[in-house]
């Protein structure tokens, strides 16, 4: 528990850290900045009513960026062509207001760290930024870039992972929820080299033991799944906390060996990782790093 605590707060720093604020801040999002902290109704009445007052008198030359999708950046918008719609600021449209700057702010920032970072494109992201969806939605873009977001982070911060490796997560993890609605319970599987994470086997302590072989293409293929857990399959069997070994025969290109094969699943913090091992060396193939952040 400990553990998770401190890979939490880690993590949460490092994020804190990535969000310095940006340089190209448009006037909706410098005011997000000062009115998040507002403390009642009334305050936030009060601070559009002297904006739009102060625009509409031309005390304030405000400049908003393009594609902004805020009902107070459409009508600064608008001004710009001397006409501005007139908006009651009763029931929820002032924090309706509120919402959509801070949404449309977020929503900067994320992409922001996914291009600069080189982890994704304009394009890529458009479903994310999208201003022609209802409210409800807009919000859970926003968590879906965060929780993207958290997931790259993490990999980062806890496994020293480079940009060869961020990238295509990153695509994985975007491809995935521009088809699919929010769900952080969702474990995403990632391929990486044994390689990147072999620093992390000796300390690991195992709870199940996999291993899976294909052979062959199409139609022909064939899949063996070898696996043995700390966990017993039924209740009356008693646990072997002593792995697997299994004795296969490969074919090694001149002569053939035996190989001990292994396949465990390390625990850490919020994430869990499938590797495949052989007994003094890396197979060749894959390992799944599933992911369960928790909101």
């Amino acid at each position: 528990m400990e553990k998770i605590k401190c890979d939490t707060e880690a993590v949460d720093s490092s994020i804190k850290s990535i969000f310095s604020e940006r340089g190209d801040l448009d006037f909706a999002e410098q005011l997000w900045c000062k009115m998040k902290c507002v403390s009642s109704y009334q305050e936030l009445i009060a601070c559009f009513t002297l904006v739009l007052e102060s625009r509409e008198c031309g005390e304030i030359q405000p400049w908003i960026h393009h594609g902004s999708g805020s009902l107070l950046s459409k009508l600064i918008q608008q001004s710009y062509h001397g006409k501005m719609e007139a908006v009651s600021l009763t029931g929820i449209t002032p924090v309706q207001m509120l919402l959509e700057i801070g949404l449309d702010k977020m929503k900067k920032d994320y992409v922001s760290f996914f291009i600069g970072q080189e982890l994704a494109t304009l394009t890529s992201l458009d479903c994310f930024i999208s201003t022609s969806v209802d409210l409800q939605e807009r919000v859970h873009c926003v968590q879906k870039l965060h929780h993207m977001l958290e997931i790259m982070v993490s990999c980062t911060v806890l496994l020293q992972f480079k940009h060869e490796s961020l990238f295509p997560w990153t695509q994985i993890c975007i491809k995935y929820y521009r088809e699919n609605p929010l769900d952080e319970k969702h474990v995403f599987q990632l391929p990486v080299s044994s390689a990147l994470v072999k620093k992390f086997y000796p300390d690991s302590h195992p709870e199940v033991w996999k291993v899976d072989i294909s052979s062959g293409h199409g139609p022909k293929e064939v899949k063996t799944t070898w696996q043995v857990s700390t966990n017993p399959p039924v209740e009356h069997m008693m646990s072997n906390n002593t792995g697997l070994l299994s004795d296969s025969t490969v074919n090694a290109g001149i002569e053939e060996k035996n190989v001990l094969y292994y396949s465990g699943q390390v625990q850490s913090g919020a994430f869990q990782i499938n590797a495949c091992f052989s007994a003094g060396r890396l197979l060749k193939g894959t390992i799944q790093v599933r992911w369960h952040l928790e909101p």
